[in-house]
């Protein structure tokens, strides 16, 4: 982004501010002279990144340029099917690309595996049980045994349980936590260290569209794991500025509902319109080779994250009690 680091440089030479430490400006230890220039700055280079973002985020599939990821390593969770599986497929079209997938299906990780090994991509296959850690710290270590590195971590394994909170068993909570989000606390901590001492890497959530707006009815434990997995993401990226490992990119992907084994799973009863796997596979897969750091399938979803953050939460709540309540 030229402008605003054109600009942090010119003040940096003139001596008004000093340069920038690879931990970021704190402005409360910053010298009292420094200060204002460090919230022009800040102000600035906020201003430009929301004009880019606005643009980025409209932009059509393939019109932004993508980061190369020939030769890497790709970590997929829950890859033996629906979205998992497109997506692997499609990074298997990749030069040199190192699919490694996880799932407690195995028979379906075999058949994919084929699939993406016709395609021309080198794969690993890992079953693993998303609810327990130990099998998670268990599969990492080998991972990175035998094949060193995880350059891009896809965490795309989820589960969904519907029936309101009077409803649903303390199990059925538990479960959900666990491989919604629990899960990803694990991976992160496998696989970060490793990311952070080459300051290069890449964390991808998939998320939910109930990660940002809860569903009226039905689905509270499933939109509270979402939340959560969204916060995980958040702090992860704030954490990585305060350490200084820029390298390591973040992406969230927060899709509405598609078809897919989950959904039915979840909920048969939703009223709103349902996309294809296919074209959430489409734009997420875009999401992470242009390094986003949060989109929304469908991108008319930008909006309810614009405006749940300034209208009334009587208002929100009556909308969406109103719009997307489930039929009984």
């Amino acid at each position: 982004i030229p402008f605003p680091h054109s600009f942090h440089s010119s003040l940096t030479s003139m001596g008004l501010l000093p340069k920038e430490p690879k931990t970021g400006f704190n402005i409360h230890s910053a010298d009292p002279l420094a200060k204002p220039f460090i919230f022009i700055r800040l102000v600035l280079i906020s201003i430009w990144e929301c004009i880019v973002a606005v643009i980025s985020n409209v932009a059509p599939i393939g019109w932004c340029p993508y980061k190369n990821i020939d030769g890497q390593n790709i970590l997929i969770t829950g890859a033996s099917n629906g979205l998992g599986r497109l997506i692997a497929l499609k990074f298997a079209k990749y030069p040199e690309i190192n699919l490694i997938l996880w799932d407690r299906d195995e028979p379906g990780l075999k058949k994919v595996k084929e699939e993406c090994e016709t395609i021309g991509a080198k794969v690993f296959i890992f079953t693993v049980d998303m609810q327990k850690s130990a099998d998670i710290k268990k599969t990492a270590q080998k991972v990175m045994k035998e094949i060193r590195r995880v350059d891009i971590l896809i965490k795309n394994g989820g589960i969904g349980i519907g029936g309101n909170i009077l409803e649903i068993s303390e199990e059925n909570v538990r479960k959900t936590f666990e491989v919604n989000t629990l899960s990803h606390f694990w991976m992160a901590k496998e696989f970060l260290p490793d990311m952070y001492d080459r300051n290069l890497g890449h964390i991808v959530t998939v998320a939910s569209l109930g990660g940002i707006a809860v569903a009226p009815q039905d689905l509270t434990t499933y939109c509270s794991s979402k939340f959560a997995s969204l916060a995980l993401m958040e702090g992860l990226e704030n954490e990585s500025v305060c350490l200084g490992k820029t390298g390591v990119r973040f992406t969230t992907v927060c899709p509405a509902y598609f078809q897919t084994p989950l959904l039915d799973d979840l909920t048969t009863k939703t009223n709103t319109s349902v996309m294809t796997p296919e074209y959430v596979a489409d734009h997420a897969v875009d999401a992470i080779l242009r390094e986003l750091r949060i989109v929304f399938i469908p991108r008319l979803h930008y909006a309810v994250y614009a405006f749940k953050g300034v209208l009334p939460r009587s208002v929100w709540s009556r909308g969406i009690t109103t719009l997307a309540r489930n039929s009984r």
